[in-house]
């Protein structure tokens, strides 16, 4: 076997990966990606059924307004005009309902609506939700990606994502309202950790995010890959694709390169980007102490999610869809708990694909999503994509929950035919979360996720498991591991010049 030497390697092509290799090439690094699946993009990529592409790991994002971090990450790139966007507010927000008292809010992409709207439906809560939203917006201050006249390093440093002021105690005091504690509680759906172990500083950096603006985008997650492979290969970044990583090669105390079934790579830097759990079975025993080693294998996944991809019947367009999310929401801090007795768990129901035009395939696409545990699944599981008897009849029934409850938006959604349907089991076997985790490791107040620097010498962690989860999460994660190689604030002052 011979083996092909290079400056560093980055396992997986996700959007962590996919950016790591942008930024090193940038600075000078010869960068080669190695990827298990056939193609580029990971989570990203798009998937069809009957022709219509759906969506799986990116709905809607933050972060690209003018000057904010993302954009600003992709402007250095030279990608942002490869990737259209599309904005969703002011106009646009999350609409939520909430079954108990028949309230429908709407959750603006804007400080100013938002509280309006809250104020408006919770009048005697309004000094509350001035209260928890101002909390919200300060906090956000003190982050360099929202904030970039601040250097990255001593925030990174210092620790300050793992605030362990629990969240539901900051919005208790604010108010007892179960309804209000729901919509206020709700952005923990996008990170996928239960309020009750929520933390408020990673709760502020993603909900600052929508409170800020929230954007589309034209093509959706493979449209960032397609651009982000194109300016690579421009750059003459070299990816490997189905390349599943068999071991990473140590020389002493220091990684030296990774295999596969019949290559090789040489290199002084390893970046993976896989989720965490999987990184010790790569490497040899006597390579991680056995705590660091317990540590990895041990980490919490985040929530799980039944997912029903639809197709909109062509004489109910759903007309709702084109400018909201809808989220079914539970009272209370309860919203990312699966259903128990008569209660329903919460439900979004998303169209990302509205985002392509009118007139596309893309637009008839719906898709519902449940919050959910493995342990629902557990009884099916027969190894990596087998199931075992009465799974698909268990699915069924999931899905036949969700279409009815998607009907409190309109009986015209009851009219939803379902394509295909997921489970944690799915999640589990297409993204390599162990308990089938839908944004990785959790990044709660009982658990601190790894950091990018290991404690093997050249050894990196990236991913949203290892930052912040999300499409911006996983992109700063990018950064971060990009900038443990070549220095943080060289690579932050790059992305700073293009805000």
């Amino acid at each position: 076997m011979t083996a092909t030497k290079t400056d560093t390697v980055v396992i997986g092509s996700g959007i962590s990966g996919l950016t790591t290799a942008a930024l090193l090439a940038r600075c000078g690094h010869e960068v080669t990606i190695v990827e298990a699946k056939r193609k580029p993009g990971g989570a990203l990529r798009r998937f069809n059924r009957e022709g219509i592409p759906f969506d799986v790991g990116f709905h809607y994002s933050s972060g690209l307004g003018q000057g904010q971090f993302l954009r600003a990450l992709w402007d250095c790139l030279g990608v942002v005009g490869a990737i259209p966007t599309t904005p969703l507010s002011p106009d646009g927000y999350d609409l939520f309902s909430l079954p108990n008292t028949n309230r429908q809010i709407k959750a603006y992409y804007s400080y100013d609506r938002l509280s309006t709207e809250l104020c408006a439906i919770f009048p005697d809560e309004c000094g509350g939700i001035k209260e928890y939203l101002a909390t919200i917006r300060e906090m956000s201050r003190a982050m360099p990606f929202y904030n970039p006249t601040l250097p990255l390093t001593p925030f990174l440093r210092g620790g300050a994502l793992a605030n362990d002021r629990p969240l539901t105690e900051v919005i208790g005091a604010c108010t007892s309202n179960p309804d209000l504690q729901a919509v206020l509680s709700a952005p923990t759906f996008l990170y996928g950790v239960p309020p009750k172990q929520a933390g408020l500083a990673m709760h502020a950096v993603v909900a600052h995010g929508y409170y800020s603006g929230a954007w589309g985008i034209v093509g959706g997650g493979a449209t960032i890959v397609e651009a982000l492979v194109a300016e690579l290969t421009r750059m003459g970044v070299k990816i490997m694709t189905s390349s599943p990583v068999t071991a990473l090669k140590m020389a002493g105390d220091q990684v030296a390169g990774v295999s596969g079934v019949d290559w090789q790579l040489t290199a002084k830097n390893v970046v993976y980007s896989g989720h965490p759990h999987h990184l010790p079975g790569l490497l040899p025993a006597e390579a991680l102490r056995p705590a660091y080693r317990n540590r990895l294998r041990e980490l919490e996944d985040t929530v799980s999610m039944h997912i029903v991809f639809g197709e909109v019947a062509a004489t109910s367009p759903l007309p709702l869809l084109d400018r909201a999310n809808l989220y079914q929401l539970r009272p209370g801090f309860e919203l990312l708990a699966p259903p128990g007795g008569a209660e329903s768990a919460t439900l979004m129901i998303t169209a990302p694909g509205r985002h392509d035009g009118p007139a596309t395939p893309a637009a008839r696409g719906v898709i519902l999503m449940r919050p959910a545990h493995l342990g629902e699944v557990s009884r099916f599981d027969r190894g990596y994509k087998s199931r075992g008897p009465g799974y698909a009849e268990f699915k069924e029934q999931v899905m036949q929950q969700m279409l009815a409850d998607a009907a409190v938006f309109g009986e015209d959604f009851r009219t939803i035919r379902p394509l295909a349907v997921g489970s944690p089991l799915t999640f589990r076997d297409r993204l390599g979360s162990p308990a089938g985790g839908v944004y990785g490791v959790q990044h709660s107040r009982h658990q601190r996720p790894a950091e990018a620097r290991t404690k093997v010498a050249g050894l990196y962690l990236s991913g949203q498991s290892a930052m912040m989860p999300g499409i911006m999460g996983a992109s700063l994660a990018g950064l971060v591991s990009a900038g443990e190689i070549v220095g943080l604030e060289k690579v932050w002052d790059m992305v700073r010049e293009c805000s």
